[in-house]
């Protein structure tokens, strides 16, 4: 999609009622599932995968129901203007102390996070939180649509690093003490791994928060039941230098534990396009 069709979309879903545009987002994914078989069936066989992981039982669920979340967290996204009435957020007990331990140790910090749930509009949460958090995001194909989500997040206190040395922007917020979200469920090479995991991670978050001597944050959001924002958080951790990569490792190992929980809770809101 252009930024035009992307601008037209924020502009239906700011003027319509939200149950009109819940509806149209659901024909849109479902217009979308049925003229791209081969996505849809890549996208059931990743759904399929995390079922049997979690030992669920019964008929795991369709594509639909991942493109649909994936439509309701853009819409929640586009509509979101600073001062508007929002979404409830709940977070449990276990992340609300994670992010006030982040907080009060007055470090910087990479937010590691991944394509769950509405991952866009958790972090604006949290901009407007902490008062402005930056994020690394990866450049879209099409210079203007990604001109059109740096703006995006900018309204909601969330500024994207898109300068042409984005990792030295980044080193030199950490060790200001900002704080940085950047995703790592899509990792540009595959990595060995000797156990079974099903999120696979890029290390590059976990490095920069290392060279820079930051904290660690990972966390993840999801809708929950009754249409609320849930936010999670696991305990945030530092990485020493080490020669022989085993903090990298270890925390690499925290990170994949919490990710795949995360998918083995919410199935469904896990945006992966590939099998």
């Amino acid at each position: 999609m252009t930024d035009l069709g992307y601008s037209f979309a924020s502009f239906l879903v700011r003027t319509l009622p939200p149950r009109a545009t819940e509806s149209l987002a659901d024909l849109a994914s479902d217009a979308y599932v049925l003229t791209h078989p081969r996505r849809a069936r890549a996208v059931g066989e990743t759904l399929a995968v995390i079922w049997k992981d979690a030992r669920r039982e019964g008929t795991p669920p369709k594509a639909r129901e991942t493109y649909r979340a994936f439509a309701r967290a853009l819409r929640d996204f586009l509509a979101h203007e600073p001062g508007r009435a929002s979404p409830r957020v709940r977070l449990s007990t276990d992340a609300r102390e994670a992010l006030e331990t982040a907080r009060r140790s007055g470090r910087g910090a990479v937010l590691v996070s991944g394509h769950f749930g509405p991952w866009e509009r958790a972090l604006q949460w949290l901009a407007e939180e902490r008062g402005g958090v930056e994020a690394l995001a990866a450049r879209h194909r099409l210079a203007a649509v990604d001109r059109f989500f740096i703006a995006r997040r900018a309204r909601g206190g969330v500024r994207t690093l898109c300068s042409t040395r984005p990792v030295a922007s980044a080193l030199g917020s950490l060790k200001a003490g900002g704080w940085i979200a950047a995703l790592a469920d899509r990792p540009r090479r595959a990595r060995p791994s000797t156990t079974t995991s099903l999120v696979p991670l890029d290390p590059g978050p976990l490095l920069l928060a290392r060279r820079a001597g930051a904290l660690v944050l990972p966390g993840a959001a999801a809708f929950g039941s009754d249409g609320a924002l849930e936010i999670e958080f696991h305990a945030p951790f530092t990485l020493a230098p080490d020669r022989n990569g085993v903090e990298l490792e270890v925390g690499l190992a925290r990170v994949q534990r919490f990710f795949d929980a995360q998918v083995r809770n919410h199935p469904t809101q896990w945006f992966a396009w590939g099998a």
